[in-house]
């Protein structure tokens, strides 16, 4: 699941409105191109929230991803 909050409501990104509230959305909703422009919009609080049964927590699945992307030489 994707959890999105904007700091500004109806910031559009994705072509999206997106609210000031916490909005979840299906995993499957975003490709992984706008998955990635919106991890890196400053406008967008963007959580991924990994299956319970996958063992992870949104903010594990967010750090791993992080991890990731700074060693193949991302931001």
């Amino acid at each position: 699941m994707i959890r999105i909050t904007a700091k500004v409501d109806g910031f559009r990104r994705a072509g999206v409105a997106h609210p000031a509230t916490p909005t979840d959305y299906p995993d499957d909703t975003f490709t992984e191109a706008q998955l990635a422009a919106l991890q890196d919009e400053p406008m967008l609080v963007v959580e991924v929230i990994a299956d319970e049964k996958a063992g992870e927590t949104g903010s594990a699945a967010k750090s791993a991803r992080a991890g990731a992307r700074r060693q193949q030489g991302g931001a």
